[in-house]
């Protein structure tokens, strides 16, 4: 089951944001005429005439040609024959049950990718990454709409296929007992994924402990965990109260493998610069990238935290959405040519026919903020697959 894992670490087997982003999103005049599926509640390359096949020529093929020109001329040359992503969802539609227009309007990424079957991922990783193979770090889905244990139960299911490539976290409800972790890990579960989202005061008013109790970090601890945390609070990793919390985190629970999502939701640079210097001489909190498109951030965790600290994260099927997004002061602004009920402004249309997917937007911010740093492939590497592979004990045969 996927590449190999260390005798250090226990064996495989033994976004959100707060009310304050704004979304300009548009609504489309009609449907795509580049085999493009807009459900209700995500938008992706239409699963069924993906190939699951080593061709690149064939994923070429499905490629808008804004995709295959970014892949070819800027993306390629840089990435490691080997990925590894650390964030992704994987859930079925029928984990869901019904979301209010309030919900949707409150947390824009609820409305793009609630479900993401494993198929559905590996067909992703497939045309995003034709001529790399991708292992990955997975969750179900982490709102409170979810069937958590039917999707913990779906994605477990699924490590014991090989052409999965994958490890998994278990995803938390904090009235749990916390001897359900030790039993999930038992079970193959590296680990856990809490959501702010869970926590009964909510996401605007929880404290990190709220929603991740210090029970079960307690477990974690013991076990050697792993423990991918989304910041609550509308202030994200620049509230001191976030900062202090993480560190007394670290301190109190030193063997949990702390990632914090988001660069700690740091989508734009005042927030990362009023938060990242209180962590940079914690060596043992790791930042991932997923669903980050801001070059300035990640060239400040660059210089802040540095490369070694930083893990690629995908949010799947979150950032399989094409557009862009704007950042100004702390509040960034998305803009897509995809139907969702948010929608309420558009781009041109010269400049939504250069749209490409959110994650290649990740990329590309990723691979400037690397350049602008100095830094070169040996780092793209290290944040693409060695820095998670370390922290993991995973092992490539393909390095």
């Amino acid at each position: 089951m996927g590449p190999p894992v260390s005798a250090a670490f226990p064996p495989l087997n033994a976004p959100v944001t707060s009310g304050r982003d704004r979304n300009i999103l548009p609504h489309p005049p009609g449907p795509s005429k580049d085999s493009f599926v807009c459900s209700p509640l995500r938008c992706h390359p239409n699963p069924s005439i993906l190939p699951l096949t080593k061709s690149s020529k064939e994923i070429f093929s499905i490629h808008k040609p804004t995709d295959r020109l970014f892949y070819q001329e800027s993306l390629r040359a840089w990435l490691p024959p080997h990925i590894l992503d650390c964030h992704a969802h994987v859930g079925l539609p029928g984990h869901c049950g019904p979301i209010s227009p309030e919900r949707r309007k409150a947390i824009w990424a609820i409305e793009v990718g609630l479900s993401q079957p494993w198929e559905e991922l590996r067909a992703n990783y497939q045309l995003l990454f034709p001529e790399q193979r991708v292992s990955a770090l997975v969750f179900g889905g982490v709102y409170r709409e979810i069937d958590i244990e039917r999707n913990n139960a779906y994605v477990l299911a699924g490590l014991s296929s090989p052409e999965n490539d994958a490890h998994a976290l278990l995803v938390t409800r904090p009235e749990r007992p916390a001897s359900t972790i030790a039993e999930a890990m038992q079970q193959g579960f590296l680990g856990i994924k809490p959501y702010p989202d869970l926590a009964p005061q909510g996401m605007e008013q929880a404290g990190i402990f709220d929603f991740v109790p210090r029970s079960h970090l307690q477990v974690l601890n013991e076990l050697k965990g792993v423990l991918v945390l989304h910041l609550p609070r509308p202030g994200r990793i620049g509230d001191p109260d976030n900062v202090r919390e993480l560190l007394e985190l670290s301190d109190t629970y030193p063997s949990v493998r702390l990632i914090v999502a988001h660069i700690g939701r740091a989508y734009c640079l005042p927030t990362a610069q009023r938060g990242l210097p209180h962590l940079a001489d914690r060596p043992s909190i790791y930042f991932d990238t997923a669903a980050n498109l801001n070059a300035d951030v990640f060239h400040y965790a660059l210089e802040t935290v540095g490369p070694d600290r930083l893990l690629f994260g995908s949010d799947l099927p979150v950032t399989m959405m094409r557009g862009v997004r704007e950042h100004v002061g702390e509040t960034y602004l998305n803009y897509t040519d995809a139907p969702y009920s948010w929608n309420v402004s558009r781009k041109t249309p010269e400049e939504e026919a250069r749209y490409t997917y959110f994650l290649y937007e990740e990329l590309r911010a990723l691979i400037s903020a690397l350049q602008r740093a100095g830094l070169g492939r040996e780092a793209m590497r290290k944040i693409m697959f060695l820095n998670t592979a370390g922290l993991l004990g995973i092992t490539s045969h393909d390095t």
